[in-house]
């Protein structure tokens, strides 16, 4: 039964691959580009390396399938400082519920205030501009080594008074290939458009080696809109105390696609914190809060 769910999954998975390039339209092309920028510092400092990996309240992003791994109740909140005045935050909580585990998470950007301006370049103006996406999840164990997940909600995008939103769906699984080894798949943002545009459908597949104290993991990931990318991290916990980690993304325009961070277990709360190099836009931090019961 798993492996003919694991082969199902697989095949449709292939299917849009194959599928996206005549879905493809370039960069710039795509609306709820926010929806790009990772979530959660842990992911983030192991270079976005995470579909194989997800087992916390950031599930409903990198892999909603993740969500079955939660044992009990759990909630995470994340404070991206990025660059330009750009302020990210994320909320998620996962519980077990209906015999498998829901999840509920807000992922909000503020752009801050910007200059307006008409078609001859004179000012206009200052406005403000945000994003909102709001999201539910399940996920199950249809047996030990393998989960299904999905998410869906509602992506809304604010520049000044006007609005627009658009409805989208995660569906991801997450297998255990070998007792150290899992494949995680998942296909992202699938949606409705933003107004004229579509939203930035992802396909992302990965494998991740847990060799306890030691964590090695690789995405692939194909956005409709973009090249190909590659996504690897380590992880590699000191006394089950604090953790060290690090990250690599490829095919990036700016910075090097270096990450690094570290993580903080005491008993039932979480800190980590993650730093990226942008090069010359600057150095972004973000900081992660979980709680567990």
């Amino acid at each position: 039964m798993r492996r003919m769910l694991t082969m199902s999954v697989g095949i449709g998975f292939l299917v849009t691959i194959f599928a996206i390039p005549v879905l493809a339209g370039g960069p710039g092309t795509t609306a709820a580009n926010f929806l790009k920028i990772g979530v959660g510092a842990r992911a983030t400092a192991m270079g976005g390396a995470f579909t194989a990996l997800a087992d916390d309240s950031t599930s409903l992003y990198w892999n909603p399938a993740g969500l079955a791994q939660i044992k009990g109740g759990e909630l995470s909140a994340t404070y991206n400082l990025w660059f330009e005045d750009i302020r990210q935050g994320y909320l998620g909580v996962g519980f077990p519920s209906l015999g498998g585990t829901l999840g509920l998470a807000a992922n909000y950007v503020d752009m801050g205030t910007l200059e307006g301006r008409d078609e001859a370049g004179n000012l206009t103006g200052n406005f403000t501009a945000s994003d909102l996406e709001l999201m539910v999840g399940y996920a199950k164990k249809i047996s030990p080594k393998f989960s299904l997940g999905f998410g869906a909600g509602i992506v809304q995008d604010t520049i000044a008074e006007d609005k627009e939103s658009a409805f989208l769906v995660n569906v991801g699984l997450l297998t255990e290939l070998s007792k150290p080894l899992f494949l995680g798949l998942v296909v992202q943002n699938l949606g409705s458009q933003l107004g004229s545009d579509p939203l930035p459908l992802t396909l992302r597949g990965g494998l991740a080696l847990r060799l306890d104290p030691f964590t090695v993991a690789l995405d692939v990931v194909k956005p409709t809109d973009d090249d190909t990318y590659f996504c690897a991290g380590a992880e590699w916990w000191i006394g089950g105390l604090a953790a060290l980690r690090a990250g690599y993304k490829s095919n990036q325009d700016i910075g090097s696609g270096l990450t690094v961070g570290l993580g903080f277990n005491l008993a039932t709360v979480e800190l980590d914190y993650a730093y990226v190099d942008y090069g010359d836009l600057g150095n972004t931090h973000r900081i992660s809060l979980g709680f567990k019961w």
